[in-house]
């Protein structure tokens, strides 16, 4: 059965369209306010036991909101790093430590999505577990999967994905996380993935219940990005997309305005060192989102705190800034902060009170002072309006109809920004939350879905493996956790997004000491890139592995009876046809390498 899914920053939600009816599905029967909604939240406690949505916010606010957080830095060992090529090798000790919050019961991830943006972030440690990017959202994914499947009564394999118009103003970037997205969603247990646009899905699901052919303006302003289109919708034709555009903004930015305007609390516009100079305002920044409060509560950061409150202008609010970043209170905080930005969607004034210890703050927001903080994102929204409108050669008066949807286009500010520029009576609000995913239903049962380009890269790209000993070799898709070999209980704990998703092959690691410049064989089906994880204590590389190249900033880590053993990646091009690697103590070799090494293959 195939379903839609909208996989948001701040909610997430599931529906099957039968041709007829939409069915949007259940996900958070604790989520009193719409419990077919899920929100984008996972909590990960130290038996890595995962809740998701509703449950997981409560559990993180039972478990974790108002402890003191206890740093304590922990030494993990030292590594001796070799990184061989064929110049010789590099060899440099590597000192293991981390500092910790000893106190944590567990780790709460919010706005997942948003990392998507980013091309360095590869993914996170909890306790002692990494877990791949692509691994986060499968697991939201997978509980939206699961819930589907119970309620439906038959599996669902075939899913169509929302996305933004853009993650990214980078295009390669937008592609990095889409391709991101469609391994989570395979890792969830999906096999036939697609794709729409997120207003292009709403443009499907308006369609179908307009009979006259309009010229329609979608407006999607969600937690995260601001989707914008122009189409033409309804009538006998398909829908026709005339201009589409995206922008990095969302409800989350709002979010911060009302954070900047509680900053006076915490030490905004106070003097230290006796008068001397303002508060640095690192401190400052740091508090607009509540993932990076705690780092102030670190050692460095809280001794010069304690150091600034005995010499301030201020020091209770530096004393309520303690509080906060030492007693885990951000997420607290920014509840009641996005609880307020809703309040003035119906209302006109909102109050904020937030009293725990040194904290005491009692503010009383207007609509029309929410406005003025907001300014620059009406103004981004407002340009890109015009933009959109531009592309597709189209004045706003040209246009029949505005489709608003998304829980930021709530806010009467872009309303009113909408009905000015549109007339107020041809804006029409839909669904906020689920008349997205209503839409990835329609185009996952019209199979208007867009298969993605890179999906072959996916596909098992070889054939006739073969082995020279008489053990074990079999192919694998690799993924963090998962037994790299066939013939020992070791996990691979450590593995970089470049190699996450791809076939590979699962060797014996009794074979290590393989002398033969013709240890395995295979068969490629196209031509591919060819990864050989290899032990990272050599001295000198095998012969055969010399024209290959070192991947950097690549690291492998198997978790071994012995320890965590390193490993660093090398790759080569090969045309389709037979691909031979030696053993990996071949002719060339010299160190310590006692361990076998695998393969991942990527077709290109």
């Amino acid at each position: 059965m195939q379903i839609g899914i909208d996989f948001g920053t701040t909610n997430s939600s599931v529906a099957h369209f039968d041709g007829t009816q939409l069915h949007p599905i259940r996900l958070d029967p604790a989520n009193a306010e719409n419990p077919y909604v899920l929100p984008s939240l996972l909590y990960i406690d130290r038996d890595y036991q995962v809740r998701v949505g509703t449950a997981a916010a409560e559990e993180y606010l039972a478990r974790e909101t108002g402890r003191r957080i206890i740093w304590e830095r922990r030494e993990l060992g030292t590594i001796e790093m070799i990184v061989a090529g064929g110049g010789g090798p590099i060899r440099y000790m590597h000192e293991v430590n981390v500092v910790t919050d000893i106190g944590m019961n567990g780790r709460l991830l919010q706005s997942i999505k948003t990392a998507l943006r980013d091309p360095t972030y590869e993914g996170t440690t909890i306790f002692d577990r990494y877990y791949p990017l692509d691994e986060l959202i499968a697991l939201i994914l997978a509980a939206m999967k699961a819930s589907a499947e119970a309620q439906l009564g038959e599996p669902c394999e075939s899913v169509v994905l929302g996305r933004p118009v853009r993650f990214s103003d980078d295009p390669a970037i937008s592609e990095r996380a889409e391709e991101i997205l469609y391994r989570a969603a395979r890792f969830a247990g999906f096999r036939e993935i697609t794709f729409a646009l997120e207003p292009i899905a709403v443009a499907h699901l308006y369609h179908r219940s307009t009979p006259r052919r309009q010229q329609a303006f979608i407006f999607d302003f969600g937690g995260g990005t601001l989707d914008l289109t122009v189409a033409e919708v309804g009538g006998a034709e398909p829908p026709r997309v005339i201009a589409t555009r995206g922008a990095l903004v969302g409800g989350d930015d709002l979010d911060r305005r009302i954070m900047g305007a509680l900053l006076k609390y915490f030490g905004e516009g106070t003097y230290v060192e006796d008068g001397h100079r303002p508060f640095p305002a690192d401190y400052l920044d740091a508090l607009h989102s509540w993932q990076t409060m705690p780092d102030l509560s670190r050692p460095e950061p809280l001794a010069q705190l304690r150091a600034y409150q005995k010499q301030s202008t201020n020091p209770r609010a530096l004393q309520a800034l303690e509080t906060l970043v030492t007693q885990n209170l951000g997420f607290q905080l920014f509840r009641e902060i996005e609880r307020t930005k809703k309040a003035l969607t119906p209302d006109i004034f909102a109050r904020l009170d937030f009293e725990h210890g040194a904290i005491t703050i009692h503010e009383r927001f207007k609509r029309r002072d929410f406005e003025q903080l907001i300014a620059t994102e009406l103004a981004t929204v407002e340009r890109e309006i015009r933009l959109v409108l531009a592309e597709a050669g189209l004045r706003p008066e040209q246009l029949q109809v505005v489709l608003r949807t998304g829980g930021t286009s709530l806010v009467p500010a872009f309303v009113e920004l909408l009905e000015r520029l549109f007339g107020p009576e041809k804006v029409q609000p839909l669904e906020p939350l689920t008349s997205v995913v209503g839409g990835m239903a329609v185009v996952a049962q019209e199979g208007e879905g867009l298969r993605p380009a890179y999906r072959y890269r996916y596909e098992l790209p070889f054939r006739n493996l073969r082995a020279a000993s008489d053990r074990a070799y079999e192919p694998c898709l690799l993924r963090a956790r998962m037994s790299p070999y066939t013939d020992r209980d070791y996990t691979l704990v450590n593995l970089p997004l470049l190699l996450s998703g791809l076939h590979g092959i699962r060797t014996a690691d009794r074979d290590y000491n393989a002398k033969t410049a013709r240890a395995l064989r295979f068969d490629l089906l196209r031509p591919a890139r060819v990864y050989v994880i290899y032990q990272a204590k050599a001295n000198y590389l095998p012969e055969w592995l010399h024209d290959f190249r070192l991947e950097p900033n690549a690291t492998v880590e198997i978790d071994t009876a012995g320890g965590r053993m390193p490993f660093v990646v090398y790759s080569k091009e090969f045309p389709a046809g037979p691909v031979i690697l030696g053993g990996a103590q071949a002719r060339g070799y010299s160190g310590l390498v006692f361990m076998n090494y695998l393969v991942a293959v990527r077709p290109e």
